[in-house]
């Protein structure tokens, strides 16, 4: 299912040919902050994507010359992507490489061994372009849609904004199970995962534990140990490639 930003037409959508929107398709459009002449993925009735240039944009409505076919919208499950907040500008990276790799949403937040957001935006305030860089990555990797960059918040309730997803995992390197191994046994499809990656210094153990008695499975990835940008960045990715989306 598309998200933020997915402008759908309700009319079928032919290369070549001109078409108009309004109403709810052209607020989705507003929300890329578009500009004529750029290009966009746009969906009609049947989900089949296509690239569409905006030819003209009025008060209330956009016109869209179809130029290309992308083939249909493939389903697959909602990811979020909570990340405790990383030092200096890695944030800025995993928003933009998640994004690339089809996140529905990330979450920062802050763990024991993290920084806060105060701190990351007194050495120079990053945050409040984060959203900014969300839309401009699924802008140039083609999303059809814009994922959100949810408010900051606490480890506890950052926990318990992934209650109702049906695999929620813990990224953790002394973990006993490989997320390859666990997707393997995993029953698909499944209807959303949640990824909960650490500061650069770990998880304690009791926020492993308080992580764990919330449904999250501990998981690591190989042997290797990775930075928190790359733990972050390869396990999304592995998981929409596996899940589809």
């Amino acid at each position: 299912m598309l998200g933020r930003g997915s402008i759908r037409t309700e009319s079928s959508i032919k290369t070549g040919t001109p078409f108009e929107i309004e109403g709810a398709a052209f607020d989705c459009l507003m929300e890329w902050i578009p500009r004529p002449g750029e290009a966009f993925t746009v969906s009609g009735p049947d989900n089949t994507l296509f690239r569409a240039r905006l030819t003209e944009l009025l008060e209330n409505s956009a016109t869209l010359l179809a130029y290309e076919k992308m083939g249909i919208a493939e389903e697959g499950p909602e990811i979020l992507l909570m990340q405790a907040l990383p030092e200096r500008e890695r944030m800025e990276t995993i928003i933009q490489k998640a994004t690339e790799l089809g996140v529905s949403s990330i979450l920062p937040f802050k763990s024991e061994k993290s920084i806060s957001l105060t701190e990351l935006d007194s050495r120079q305030r990053r945050s409040h372009n984060w959203g900014e860089i969300a839309r401009k990555a699924a802008k140039q990797s083609r999303r059809p849609d814009i994922p959100e960059v949810l408010p900051y918040r606490q480890f506890e309730e950052a926990l318990r904004a992934a209650e109702g997803f049906e695999l929620k995992l813990l990224l953790w390197e002394g973990a006993q199970i490989e997320l390859k191994d666990l997707l393997k046994r995993t029953t698909l499809p499944i209807a959303g995962a949640a990824v909960l990656a650490g500061p650069e210094g770990g998880f304690t153990k009791e926020e492993i534990k308080a992580a764990e008695e919330k449904g999250f499975v501990s998981i690591n990835l190989g042997w290797r140990i990775l930075r928190t940008e790359t733990a972050a960045i390869f396990s999304t990715g592995l998981l929409r490639h596996t899940l589809g989306g």
